[in-house]
């Protein structure tokens, strides 16, 4: 009886010993920016990008029109205005195309920031939420996903639609409270 009971408690502990094994070597991978362009708020603030840059696309294009109207006008009067005439049209036009490539600066600036703020902020609550999540599945590590880089993932390692799912409930958008 003694010897059933040594190698039933050998038995266990090898059983254990291989289970804890296990789950120190589980590993999952998230697709960050499929999460981050699929999660509700996600989706919000990059509606609210879109429309913060409608109007500055709209004057680019409005000032790239009136060069090129400029440029036709000064090729159409290369051959019949005086000098002076055709002179005040070149300065115009570059001073059309600096206060363009100025503008096109700006908004590119200011184009990323905003990028960069929203990116920090989701990206800050999805990390937390990842930390945790790994966490509490006893995850050795959490790759980032770049489906170009890798040749396979098994699907139940993915988790990013758990994130997504997880992030949703956790950060409801519009938050629970808030009118639109």
């Amino acid at each position: 009886m003694g010897r059933r009971l040594a190698v039933a408690l050998w038995a266990l502990a090898v059983a254990g010993s291989v289970a804890a094994q296990e789950a120190a070597n589980k590993v999952a991978f998230v697709d960050v920016q499929r999460a981050l362009l699929t999660i509700e708020e996600g989706k919000a603030k990059r509606k609210e990008l879109q429309d913060w840059a409608a109007p500055r696309q709209q004057e680019l294009q409005r000032l790239d029109q009136e060069i090129q109207a400029m440029q036709q006008e000064l090729a159409g009067k290369q051959q019949s205005a005086a000098p002076e005439q055709l002179a005040e049209l070149n300065r115009k036009l570059t001073a059309k195309r600096r206060e363009f490539e100025d503008k096109q600066r700006q908004y590119s600036r200011e184009l990323e920031e905003q990028q960069n703020k929203v990116l920090k902020e989701l990206g800050e609550k999805l990390e937390k939420l990842l930390a945790e999540y790994a966490t509490s599945q006893k995850l050795a590590a959490v790759f980032i996903l770049q489906p170009d880089l890798v040749a396979f993932v098994a699907n139940s390692a993915d988790i990013t639609d758990t994130l997504i799912k997880l992030y949703n409930e956790r950060y409801p958008y519009p938050p629970k409270g808030a009118g639109k």
